[in-house]
């Protein structure tokens, strides 16, 4: 025979239930308004150089304006961006690769062992194929913005922490 309380009708363990349930959905509501409050982060502010004022672009590459007159990487200049028909409508602007197509280029970075945009993502060229194509390497995935490696990229500027004796000298050691 089921126990009724004095401030309801409803069985005492039919109300711990429905207790219990009110609890899980607090639970549940307030984990919900938690992961909304820390969610995805926003995408990444253009780029904005942090150490140099009026600094030039040294490599354009995806996500950095394609510098006018700059030639593709392959072919000895300082252009990183992943080929693309506008990409190949600017160089023709520019009077460079007159002769050459979107697959040509593409191709060409074949050719010469270098992986795009097309091949893997988000690696910070720190993938099997790294370093950058500008630090020696066979990627030319664009790097990860806001890192050292993107900054080096674009600036073409390489910091690196003294070593050895040069280390002891100015007192920076590595831990």
């Amino acid at each position: 025979m089921p126990i009724y309380s004095n401030s309801s009708r409803m069985p005492r363990h039919r109300r711990d239930k429905s207790s219990s349930r009110r609890e899980f959905l607090g639970l549940a509501v307030t984990g919900g308004a938690l992961a909304a409050l820390g969610g995805c982060a926003a995408p990444p502010p253009p780029f904005v150089p942090i150490r140099h004022k009026d600094l030039k672009i040294a490599h354009c590459f995806d996500g950095v304006p394609h510098q006018p007159g700059s030639k593709p990487w392959t072919l000895g200049g300082t252009c990183c961006c992943t080929p693309s028909d506008e990409l190949t409508q600017a160089f023709h602007r520019d009077g460079i690769c007159l002769d050459m197509t979107t697959d040509d280029l593409i191709e060409l970075c074949e050719q010469k062992n270098i992986k795009l945009a097309f091949d893997h993502t988000n690696c910070n060229n720190l993938c099997e194929y790294g370093p950058h194509v500008t630090k020696g390497g066979h990627c030319m995935v664009p790097p990860t913005p806001g890192t050292r490696n993107y900054e080096e990229i674009v600036t073409g500027v390489c910091w690196t922490r003294p070593s050895g004796a040069a280390a002891l000298a100015t007192g920076e050691t590595e831990k």
